[in-house]
């Protein structure tokens, strides 16, 4: 029970982006007192643990419950997310609820909760133009430059953003949904385990993206959202002056070994770079549809030498394991193994 009181008093207090001096001065106690409560040496009493819940605006009960995170899907209606029944959409959300679950405790247990901020959300999307510039001050606020996103899954969970991977019960083809958990405070990335092809993946975490910041305008429609989202993940994959750079102007036709180049640099489909070219204006609507029209396998034209594997949850846990924060009873838990399994996993990753 202490470890449990322990967790959820550093989840909450982080949650709300408080120090553990700030959280001592709300109730009147010192932050060593703080300190040893979340580490699990002393546990407050129930009166000083009703005026912790108080000074959070809290249950109590949140503190003694060990499974109390709710993920629920965001716009679920777009893309093929409208074809999810009700009974498949409590599933997927049950399903991240509790992983994500797992993930905050050992967010907590680590002390590497991330307060996420939206770098974009001064913007309104009215139109494309707004989605390309939406991309162009994401890239900027957030320091990229114009080069290639090698890991946009590993940027994405150091700017706060879970991504969780799932294995649904049912056959379900969507490549990936998003949400909030935790009172709109924490973003997350739902990703469908299946194998796919690299480039779409990327692809589908910043559509994603789009959808958790993307400020939109009340007067888009659900289809103009989704177009809106699709410039967006496109700008930001492969910014315009790119383009600009790579092909030059008033192209009447790109080659393939062009567009492969691209792809294998940038890890963006060909499919959407010629969308791009399209947009941007550096091909005709003619020339776009004409190169429509020429049947082709995306996934057969070159290939991105990366990965999108989310990581940051078995960091967390191999840092906390070697650091003897938990032991191999709770990592193999947290993990949804068996231990002795576990125990397998962690020494070939000793071996490498």
């Amino acid at each position: 029970m202490e470890n449990v009181v322990a967790t959820n008093l550093t989840r909450a207090r982080m949650l709300r982006g408080l120090t553990m001096e700030e959280l001592a001065n709300m109730i009147n106690y010192s932050k060593q007192a703080i300190g040893h409560w979340e580490s699990g040496l002393r546990m407050p009493d129930s009166k000083t643990l009703l005026t912790i819940a108080q000074a959070l605006e809290l249950d109590l009960d949140y503190f003694y419950n060990d499974c109390n995170v709710q993920f629920n899907l965001h716009n679920v209606n777009y893309r093929e997310g409208i074809l999810l029944s009700n009974s498949q959409r409590a599933e997927i959300e049950n399903l991240t609820s509790i992983m994500l679950n797992d993930y905050l405790e050992l967010e907590a247990i680590a002390k590497e909760f991330i307060d996420f901020q939206n770098p974009i959300e001064d913007l309104k999307i009215n139109n494309s133009a707004d989605a390309e510039k939406a991309a162009k001050q994401l890239r900027k606020r957030w320091k990229l430059g114009e080069g290639p996103i090698y890991n946009i899954s590993n940027l994405l969970e150091k700017k706060g953003i879970r991504i969780i991977k799932i294995n649904c019960g049912f056959s379900y083809n969507h490549e990936g949904l998003s949400g909030w958990a935790e009172n709109n405070k924490v973003p997350v990335i739902v990703l469908n385990g299946r194998q796919q092809d690299l480039s779409r993946v990327r692809f589908t975490i910043l559509h994603e993206l789009g959808h958790l910041l993307l400020v939109m305008s009340e007067a888009l429609d659900l289809d103009a959202v989704e177009k809106m989202c699709d410039a967006f993940a496109g700008a930001v994959l492969l910014p315009s002056e790119v383009l600009l750079q790579e092909f030059g102007k008033n192209r009447t036709a790109i080659s393939m070994p062009e567009l492969r180049r691209i792809k294998e640099l940038y890890g963006i489909s060909i499919a959407a770079i010629m969308v791009r070219a399209r947009i941007t204006r550096l091909i005709s609507f003619d020339a776009y549809a004409k190169w429509k029209d020429f049947d082709f396998t995306d996934r057969d034209y070159g290939h991105f030498n990366g990965t999108e594997e989310p990581q940051k949850f078995l960091q967390m846990l191999y840092r906390c394991l070697s650091e003897k924060k938990i032991g191999f009873d709770k990592a193999a838990k947290l993990a949804r193994r068996d231990e002795a399994e576990f125990r397998q996993i962690y020494k070939q990753q000793l071996e490498f």
